[in-house]
């Protein structure tokens, strides 16, 4: 296996990650990893260096004002997510990889961005959304702060017609929904939703992540329960 740490432009910024390429000639299939808001490609490095040692390619990067990549997250808008995850899959595409054997792993907002991308790229095959957010398309030039997203996520006017759950409802791929049992953010019905609604899909789970809250990063067996549950998902569906 070997990581390259790599970077690629949007508009004037430039964003910042890390590709995890197994060994061999490939062509491989491969996975994306979308984080959360004000989150960071960090966390997601074991998953996707065990996804290489399998033999999936795997990026890892940050979304403009996040971690290592340009741009000041105040300024963030969803829209603007929605197009640092594109240009994430094409960033993708002009790797070793094989088309058809393409998946995405989205976490909160970074699940809303994945769901938002597949009408642009209908060849995904595996998806694997946790937690995953949900905005209105009249919020898509706007943020939401984190002060605010409790009051936000509780008003089922800002997110119940967004488009992410159209798409997902059109998606005929591989889907997984992972949600917290005690998320204090997205309400479980907003993430049920996500996995209801494909019912054109190949195939799909619902998992419920026990005692866990919408963040994961302070819960160690939570944190190893979603790697594990992420590349068993990946190397049955890819």
């Amino acid at each position: 296996m070997t990581t390259k740490y790599i970077k690629f432009s949007i508009g004037k910024d430039m964003l910042r990650g890390s590709l995890f390429i197994p060994s061999g000639k490939g062509p491989f299939p491969g996975v994306i990893f979308l984080h959360g808001r004000g989150g960071s490609r960090t966390n997601y490095v074991l998953m996707a260096k065990s996804l290489a040692a399998k033999g999936i390619i795997a990026l890892a990067f940050d979304f403009r004002g996040c971690g290592r990549s340009d741009g000041n997250f105040i300024d963030q808008t969803h829209l603007m997510g929605i197009e640092d995850g594109d240009a994430a899959v094409n960033f993708l595409l002009g790797q070793n990889v094989e088309i058809g054997r393409i998946g995405i792993q989205g976490s909160s907002f970074g699940g809303y961005v994945a769901a938002m991308l597949l009408d642009r790229y209908p060849f995904i095959k595996s998806l694997v959304l946790r937690v995953p957010a949900v905005y209105a398309d009249s919020f898509l030039d706007t943020t939401v702060s984190a002060g605010e997203e409790k009051d936000f996520f509780g008003d089922k006017d800002n997110w119940v017609d967004a488009s992410s759950y159209k798409k997902i409802a059109k998606f005929k791929g591989d889907l997984l929904v992972i949600q917290s049992e005690k998320d204090e953010l997205i309400p479980q019905h907003a993430v049920r939703k996500y996995y209801d609604i494909a019912l054109k899909v190949t195939s799909k789970k619902y998992f419920v992540q026990k005692n866990a809250r919408h963040s994961i990063h302070d819960n160690p067996k939570a944190r190893k329960e979603f790697n594990e549950l992420t590349v068993k998902w990946f190397l049955e569906t890819l």
